[in-house]
């Protein structure tokens, strides 16, 4: 729990940058991307976050890499405060509130679309347009392949639940003729 207090002062800092700089979805992108690095490069990972190492040198090795990857001056700053507190770690739950408070600030929500087999991308898009008119926002919707529902799509969508599937519907039937 004070780990997520923590990481959110951090998330709200680089918001304030991003509202500063008009530049939040650019953040969020960079974000995405040096978590990635870190993923891919796993090295690079421990040579910044590892306390056994120097702090100068921690600063160091990710300030170069930063650099040569084009990272902006901004998130450079930010990481390299990270590196310095010691709070490098904190970065995936960084991530996370950043992102739920981006998506506040630009009146989005993410979610899921589950369906029994993959969407044709023409259905996909119907489906997120209609989502999105339902919800009032722009929803990115991430596709996953529920064959348990027999039929039609179900969502997750900011906590909602959006059940239009077969198996839905007739669990909803059965309850009311359980109460009838």
């Amino acid at each position: 729990m004070k780990e997520r207090v923590v990481a959110r002062r951090y998330a709200k800092a680089l918001m304030e940058i991003g509202f500063r700089e008009e530049k939040i979805e650019e953040l969020h992108n960079e974000l995405i991307r040096i978590q990635s690095m870190f993923k891919e490069y796993p090295n690079f990972w421990k040579a910044v976050s590892l306390p056994i190492y120097p702090l100068e040198g921690r600063k160091k090795v990710l300030n170069e890499v930063m650099r040569k990857a084009g990272f902006s001056s901004s998130v450079i700053r930010f990481f390299d405060i990270l590196v310095e507190k010691e709070r490098i770690n904190l970065l995936p739950t960084i991530f996370s509130v950043f992102q739920e408070l981006s998506d506040k600030a630009q009146n989005r929500v993410r979610g899921v679309l589950y369906a029994p087999e993959p969407l044709k991308n023409k259905d996909f898009k119907k489906i997120k347009g209609a989502l999105s008119k339902y919800m009032g926002k722009e929803v990115i919707l991430e596709s996953d392949v529920d064959p348990s529902l027999i039929g039609g799509v179900k969502a997750r969508i900011g906590g909602i639940v959006i059940d239009g599937s077969v198996k839905g519907q007739l669990n909803r039937y059965r309850e009311k003729l359980l109460t009838a």
